[in-house]
């Protein structure tokens, strides 16, 4: 049985991956410029200075990327930088409060933006950690930050369980020795993901729903 659960947040926790790529799209369009879907998956799960460095050179110079950036948060303002929660997610972090499992977040996100989103959700409460790759040397996909929330959790990797939907993220969560659930939003997992990832599932819904989440069984191969 699982003692603690580790979530990583945007993409997963929060639908916020397609509303900040809706943002960028509009931004660079307004300068010619045609950012594609496929060049935003390649940002998300990394740290922001990662993420800086790869969409300056995705959009040719430091001066489009501050346009970009600009837009996005004027684009962001409209909507208080705030996003809506996924599928799922209330229901598994009740269902987990109502069984003993200590809730961790770790995000690649600065601290600032992973209290805000989750505080404007209503369930910054069920986290008893937050974790940001801003505290670490190496972003994801590098194990670092599962690393540190392991040790505030104060557990060993096989007493936990980790929740990712990026590549990066799911392969820094295996880094670290954890079981990861996968659950994919803007790309599917990589074939190497899914034959180390514990479950690649649809949502969280569907994980409380099919599994059992206390041990990560799959409740269909045990009736």
């Amino acid at each position: 049985m699982i003692k603690a659960a580790i979530f990583d947040m945007d993409g997963l926790l929060i639908d916020s991956e397609r509303i900040i790529m809706q943002g960028c799209i509009q931004a660079a369009a307004t300068i010619g410029i045609t950012y594609t879907q496929a060049e935003y998956v390649e940002l998300v799960g990394r740290v922001w200075s990662d993420s800086t460095r790869l969409m300056t050179q995705q959009l040719g110079s430091e001066a489009n990327f501050q346009h970009v950036m600009q837009g996005l948060n004027a684009f962001l303002e409209t909507r208080d930088h705030a996003f809506p929660l996924k599928d799922g997610v209330q229901a598994l972090l009740q269902y987990y409060q109502s069984h003993g499992i200590i809730c961790s977040v770790a995000s690649s996100s600065p601290i600032p933006h992973i209290t805000h989103r989750l505080t404007h959700t209503g369930v910054l409460d069920y986290f008893r950690h937050v974790t940001s790759g801003q505290e670490v040397k190496r972003g994801k996909p590098h194990p670092d930050i599962y690393l540190l929330a392991l040790e505030r959790l104060g557990l060993p990797a096989d007493e936990c369980i980790a929740f990712e939907d990026s590549e990066l993220g799911a392969q820094a969560a295996i880094a670290a020795g954890l079981r990861v659930v996968v659950v994919p939003d803007l790309r599917q997992p990589s074939e190497q993901v899914r034959a180390n990832a514990h479950q690649v599932v649809e949502s969280l819904q569907h994980w409380l729903e099919h599994h059992d989440s206390l041990v990560g069984c799959d409740l269909s191969r045990t009736q």
